[in-house]
C-alpha cells in the first residue's frame, strides 16, 4: 500500500514537472528574453537567477508553497537554439532534463557526472516515468552508448 502511495505521488509530482518543463520548452520557441521573466511569474514561477548580459534566467516553482523540485535554467545565449536545463532537488536528485527551441524532444538524463550511489532515491523511477509522456525522450546519455 504504501509503495502505491508514493507511485501515485511521484506519477503526480513527474505530470507537473513535465507541465513546467513543456511551458519552457514552448515559451524558448516562441518567446523572447525580455517577456521571459513576466510570463514566467504568471506561470507560477519566481526567479532564482538572472544574468541579462548573457540573457540567462533561473526560475523556481513558486505556486501554493510547495518545495520545488526542479529548477530551471534557460538560455538565449544562442538565439537560433534556446535551451532550457532543469535540475532536479530532493529525493530525485540527480535527474536532468533538457529542451533545445530547435529539437522537437525533451531529454531526460541522469546527471552524468554523478556516480550510482549520488542519485536521489527516487530519481530513477522519477526518470522512468517522464520517459512514458509524448513529448519526453532518452538523453544523449543513452545514445552516446549506442554510437560506434
Amino acid at each position: 500500500m504504501l509503495d502505491r502511495l508514493k507511485s501515485t505521488k511521484l506519477l503526480e509530482r513527474a505530470k507537473l514537472a513535465a507541465k513546467q518543463m513543456s511551458y519552457f520548452r514552448l515559451f524558448s520557441q516562441k518567446g523572447s528574453f525580455e517577456g521571459l521573466a513576466a510570463s514566467a511569474k504568471r506561470a507560477g514561477f519566481e526567479m532564482a537567477y538572472e544574468d541579462a548580459l548573457r540573457k540567462v534566467a533561473g526560475f523556481r516553482w513558486a505556486a501554493h508553497g510547495a518545495q520545488p523540485d526542479f529548477i530551471f535554467l534557460v538560455s538565449y545565449e544562442n538565439s537560433d537554439a534556446v535551451s532550457v536545463i532543469a535540475e532536479s532537488h530532493r529525493d530525485i536528485f540527480g535527474l536532468i532534463m533538457i529542451s533545445h527551441s530547435h529539437l522537437p524532444k525533451i531529454g531526460v538524463e541522469m546527471k552524468p557526472s554523478l556516480k550510482k550511489h549520488e542519485f536521489g532515491p527516487n530519481a530513477h523511477q522519477f526518470r522512468e516515468i517522464l520517459l512514458t509522456f509524448p513529448d519526453f525522450d532518452r538523453g544523449a546519455e543513452e545514445l552516446s552508448r549506442f554510437q560506434i
